[in-house]
């Protein structure tokens, strides 16, 4: 407040000084003594003054301009001009000043502008490396994730995997136990059919071989040769029918678990024939022809097993005497190619298409109601296997039932 007071009294009394000078001037005329003396306490105000704003630039300024004017205006030239030099160099060193001020202003300026651009552009920096940061954390956090869910989708594939090995296995085992179940009551009730026939077929022939062996034995009774004679034929079949069944029985179990070839021996083919007709023989029905055809000679002999010929052509025949009651059975046999044949004919009732394929297998039997226990085309065939050779069914056959037997010799 001082400092403007002093400008505005400097500014009042340099107008006034001006003032003084003009109405001077503008007198001309009058008296010199009196414009001498206001010239004089003009100028003394006017050093007054100086030395008042001797700490004040502009005011200075302006003092030095007023007194160079006054000082002209007296015809002080010399002494104006000393003041108007000191006038322009301060003016001049005032402007350098301000311009320095200026300039150091404008330069304050452009480095705070350049210090904002600086700072924006360091903060455009700061986020786009903080987002470029935060970017590449995302994106190595995606990374992780997918590397973590890879190994993990793997892991989860081969455990899928495994469970899907253990569950086939699961479900393999499980059809295997089904299997294994439907075997188990599938040989629980052949166990059971069989218990059953054969109880049936034993009982049968031993009611028969009691019955007529208790008839004979009786001496009160009057019997004839020729009812003696049927009797011995029926307690013979009776024998003989439970012979096989127990022989069939016994074979396949003993076959069953045994393998190689059987031994072979020289025999003469023709005369084992003969023996296995001579034993049927007896058993066939009234008015039924058995038959015989070899191309061999009764010496002619072949190495092979002659026991197991003999009980394969036995079954065969036993089968063809059951099922054929009138017309004729037909054994031939011939050796040709270093095999045997032998074929077994019949005019029988023949066998049904539908059980051609069914007939070889354990129990299978045609008629239920007939005798038998269904083994005896399974042990031939098992026989005959055993002999390197086959038994099949001769499906062109179109009289009866035929069945060819080969068997390889050395």
């Amino acid at each position: 407040m001082k400092t403007h007071r002093r400008i505005i009294g400097v500014l009042l009394a340099t107008a006034i000084v001006i003032f003084a000078v003009g109405c001077q001037q503008g007198t001309g005329s009058r008296a010199g003594s009196q414009a001498k003396g206001e010239y004089a306490a003009t100028q003394d105000s006017i050093d007054s003054i100086l030395n008042m704003a001797n700490q004040d630039v502009s005011m200075r300024l302006t003092s030095l301009k007023n007194r160079a004017a006054a000082l002209e205006k007296k015809g002080r030239y010399h002494e104006a001009y000393d003041y108007m030099l000191a006038y322009v160099e301060l003016h001049d060193s005032v402007t350098q000043a301000d311009n320095r001020a200026q300039q150091d202003d404008l330069n304050q300026r452009y480095q705070l502008n350049e210090l904002k651009s600086e700072n924006d552009l360091l903060l455009h920096r700061s986020r786009f490396t903080t987002g470029g940061v935060a970017m590449i954390l995302g994106i190595l956090a995606l990374l992780a994730f997918l590397a973590f869910n890879g190994r993990w989708t793997r892991r989860l594939s081969i455990k899928n995997q495994q469970l899907e090995r253990e569950r086939n296995v699961v479900v393999a085992k499980n059809k295997q136990l089904a299997v294994e179940r439907d075997r188990a009551e599938t040989a629980s009730k052949a166990k059971t059919a069989f218990i059953r026939s054969m109880t049936h077929e034993i009982r049968t022939p031993l009611n028969a071989i009691s019955g007529f062996s208790q008839i004979m034995a009786m001496d009160d009774e009057e019997i004839s040769w020729e009812e003696r004679a049927d009797m011995s034929r029926r307690i013979m079949k009776g024998t003989r029918q439970l012979t096989n069944i127990l022989d069939d029985l016994i074979l396949i179990s003993d076959f069953e678990s045994r393998t190689g070839p059987l031994p072979a021996e020289d025999c003469p083919i023709v005369s084992v024939v003969h023996q296995v007709i001579s034993s049927v023989k007896p058993l066939v029905h009234e008015g039924v022809t058995l038959k015989f055809h070899s191309d061999m000679s009764s010496e002619q002999k072949v190495k092979t097993n002659a026991r197991a010929v003999c009980n394969i052509l036995s079954k065969l025949l036993d089968n063809a005497v059951k099922f054929t009651s009138q017309g004729h059975i037909t054994l031939t046999a011939a050796c040709h190619d270093g095999k045997l044949h032998f074929a077994v004919s019949d005019t029988g009732p023949g066998i049904p298409k539908d059980k051609r394929n069914y007939i070889f297998e354990r129990f299978a039997k045609l008629d239920s109601f007939s005798q038998g226990a269904g083994l005896g085309l399974t042990a031939a065939r098992l026989l005959a296997e055993h002999l390197g050779g086959t038994l099949t069914l001769d499906t062109d056959y179109t009289e009866g039932a035929k069945f060819d037997l080969f068997i390889p010799i050395t």
